[in-house]
């Protein structure tokens, strides 16, 4: 049976030098690349279907919103979106009552400076 500590010290305990400081906070800031911000699916009514969500940061040029259609029809579908102070709102299209899935992503890599088109890999 290995020895272990839930002091931190002693026996068991982290190596100074691996143990990280204790104001060390590593939050999703710290991720590299796109993330995806909201995900989902809905059905259209009448070949449309607005989804709101809470207000994200920045403008909507800051963000991507894909959708497609996943009924297995293969239908056209398109997507846009609008930010306010208070909401986020995605008005989605497509055929009938379809249903169609969602994403809304944060464009760009973090730390890259280009506004040109580059493979980032």
């Amino acid at each position: 049976m290995a020895a272990t500590s839930v002091t931190g010290v002693g026996m068991g305990s982290a190596d100074g030098a691996n143990k990280g400081s204790s104001h060390m906070t590593l939050g999703v800031d710290h991720l590299i690349g796109p993330r995806i911000m909201a995900a989902g699916t809905g059905v259209l009514s009448g070949g449309a279907l607005t989804v709101i969500l809470p207000a994200l940061d920045g403008v909507t040029g800051d963000y991507m919103v894909l959708c497609g259609d996943a009924s297995g029809s293969a239908a056209a579908t398109s997507a846009s979106m609008a930010i306010t102070a208070d909401t986020t709102t995605l008005t989605l299209a497509g055929t009938g009552s379809n249903t169609v899935k969602w994403a809304v992503i944060k464009v760009g890599i973090s730390g890259a400076t280009s506004t040109t088109a580059t493979n980032f890999y």
